[in-house]
């Protein structure tokens, strides 16, 4: 059924203006990530460096975050791999930013709107996990519908389904239909070639994870509005699922019975500083309702850019690698690849002691909006269900090894036996010295038996040894590839 306007949505809703992000995941090339980094300062991004007071107003469309007070923000041990200092820190979040400062069009069959790129990041993380984010400003003073309307067609790379909207960006003398395509060919078009795309399967879209469903950015956004403006639950609710224009190009609510929207509120709204500044999270969109005036637009951007982001970012980046985690366990084969069930052991290990922590910052606002984050994207069950594999991994790990051990322990056991009964010393005199092969002629069928055992075990010897170094060293080369 058609979603209905409800009631209590408020009509004509002006913003004072918009600032929206669009983030979305990505698998690298195991083996072109450090050359993804050297090509990305070639190509005039900026390594994030918390320590560089400069950057503190440099990629916000003249918006601040203050770099002080985000270090401070999160625990010491969150802090040194979300803000590593080195763009060769293969265990931080390596952001790379390049101000672009675009001024684009965006046009659709309901809304024609200018809109500017202001900065455009790309972070390499570990796990070759990596992330896109887009920094928009919107125009001033438009209709709340519009700017719900725009987040949540921007954010669709590539429309799959019949009634999803189609739009036109125009941007630098260039028009694209496809957002994937404005983003390849206008925001960085090196990025294609540092892209594993063949993890996407069958996927339609770029850089397709093919545990990760849903095929749009994830969008984060901060809407000021007017400070004598009303705001009801049900504004919020259509906050938190970006719901612009129905069909008919009407405002529209996706839901028709108060109390589920009640329950919406009560779920995924925090409203500590409300009736002036609400935070609205949700599976779609994180989104800062404010009506706070222009004198604290300041403030309110520097936390949106700076600490929720961050915290959003590192949330966001968990579900990611505990789904690839539980689909890599999907499709293993336990009996027949040992190594790579090692190694998914040792992701999993290395995930959760080095990156996976229950409290992120020590502030009472951080750690409430962070359990927002952690319910919204499902952190503690998809964290059980990594546990579990965990479990079942070490158990028939144990199985297979026990298993290994026994047949290595029966061949030895035969080698003994037979060398114990017919004892060396049968042949192992004629090896003194220069060999005399002729005397092979002359052995007795005891003598064979031990001449084979004892040449038998030397060759099994060696060929043991060759295979477990060779399997260690593979391990070792894989492990620091996967991680």
């Amino acid at each position: 059924m058609e979603p209905k306007t409800y009631s209590d949505m408020t009509k004509d809703l002006k913003t004072e203006s918009a600032y929206l992000q669009f983030l979305f995941p990505f698998m690298l090339k195991e083996d072109k990530v450090e050359l993804f980094a050297e090509k990305l300062l070639e190509d005039d991004f900026i390594f994030f460096d918390l320590k560089d007071m400069k950057q503190q107003d440099a990629f916000y469309g003249g918006k601040k975050i203050h770099h002080r007070t985000l270090e401070s923000y999160f625990m010491p041990n969150i802090e040194r791999f979300l803000f590593p200092g080195s763009y060769r820190d293969k265990e931080g979040f390596r952001r790379f930013t390049n101000n672009q400062k675009r001024d684009c069009l965006f046009t659709s069959d309901r809304l024609v709107t200018e809109f500017t790129v202001d900065s455009f990041d790309i972070f390499l993380c570990p796990f070759h996990i990596g992330l896109i984010n887009i920094r928009v400003t919107l125009p001033d003073h438009m209709d709340y519908s519009d700017v719900l309307f725009f987040g949540d067609t921007f954010r669709v790379l590539e429309p799959i389904d019949d009634d999803e909207e189609t739009v036109r960006i125009e941007c630098s003398g260039e028009s694209h239909k496809l957002v994937k395509d404005f983003i390849f060919k206008e925001l960085s078009p090196i990025m294609r070639d540092y892209i594993d795309e063949d993890e996407g399967e069958a996927s339609s879209y770029f850089g397709s994870l093919p545990f990760f469903i849903d095929e749009r950015m994830y969008v984060i956004s901060q809407i000021a509005l007017p400070p004598d403006s009303r705001v009801t639950k049900t504004d919020l609710f259509r906050a938190g699922q970006l719901n612009g224009y129905d069909r008919k190009g009407k405002p529209f609510v996706g839901a028709n019975n108060p109390d589920y929207i009640d329950r919406y509120y009560t779920n995924n709204v925090y409203d500590r500083w409300g009736d002036e500044t609400y935070y609205v999270m949700s599976e779609y969109n994180f989104a800062c309702v404010t009506r706070t005036g222009k004198e604290f637009e300041g403030q309110i951007s520097s936390q949106m850019y700076g600490k929720d982001f961050y915290s959003l970012l590192l949330f966001f980046y968990y579900k990611i690698v505990l789904m690839k985690l539980t689909h890599a366990h999907a499709k293993l084969d336990i009996e027949k690849d040992q190594s790579s069930t090692e190694l998914l052991i040792v992701m999993i290990t290395e995930f959760s002691a080095k990156y996976l922590f229950p409290e992120v910052n020590s502030s009472t606002s951080g750690r409430e909006i962070s359990q927002i984050f952690k319910v919204n994207f499902g952190i503690d069950r998809l964290y059980n269900d990594v546990k579990k594999t965990l479990a079942s991994l070490y158990q028939n790990q144990d199985k297979l090894s026990g298993k290994r051990n026994n047949y290595l322990l029966q061949i030895l056991t035969i080698y003994t036996v037979i060398s114990g009964i017919y004892g060396m010393n049968l042949v192992i005199s004629d090896w003194k010295g220069e060999v005399k092969w002729s005397k092979l002629a002359h052995y007795t069928i005891f003598e064979y038996l031990s001449f084979f055992v004892a040449i038998s075990g030397i060759i099994i010897s060696i060929v043991i040894g060759m295979a477990s170094l060779k399997s260690y060293l593979r391990e070792r080369k894989s492990r620091r590839k996967k991680i």
